[in-house]
């Protein structure tokens, strides 16, 4: 008996269908809520949020500071130990960087981490009149166990 391709693609579907039907349990008794660290699946494993979204970084200048500001989503925390602040035409001085919350973290060993929001004030010494372009260096991590790789942002900060 030869199996035509149309025969192949109904039955292959209904397996589908099939499964999708004995799985539905499953996704009626899951919850779907948020989690901490990600959003819950209909299976049941975390989903991650994108770097830039799970990490919302913005900067703004005035007079001689620059203030950058980053908008942690739930469940997700930021690594003072891997900030850092690199400006090629122009001279910064020592960044401010309010304290974070300890904690003890299986790669690092004992970090100091950023919730919610992270607000960095960095005093410009010496710069054009222009704006001050510098490169931003962060890594954070997920709760729910999700660690991204380091991040390197340029950021372009004009004066006011």
């Amino acid at each position: 008996m030869t199996i035509k391709p149309v025969q192949l693609l109904v039955s292959t579907l209904a397996v589908f269908l099939l499964a999708g039907i004995s799985d539905s349990h499953v996704l009626a008794s899951e919850d779907l809520a948020p989690k901490r660290g990600g959003l819950q699946s209909p299976i049941g494993k975390p989903e991650f949020l994108p770097v830039d979204e799970a990490f919302k970084l913005t900067a703004s200048r005035e007079n001689n500071t620059i203030e950058l500001r980053w908008q942690v989503s739930p469940g997700y925390y930021l690594y003072r130990h891997r900030l850092s602040f690199d400006a090629t035409e122009a001279e910064l001085g020592k960044p401010e960087i309010s304290p974070g919350l300890d904690k003890h973290d299986e790669y690092f060993g004992d970090v100091e981490v950023y919730y919610d929001e992270l607000v960095v004030r960095l005093p410009i010494i010496s710069a054009e009149d222009g704006a001050v372009e510098l490169v931003v260096g962060y890594q954070g991590c997920a709760d729910a166990g999700l660690c991204y790789p380091p991040q390197e942002k340029p950021i372009f900060a004009e004066k006011m």
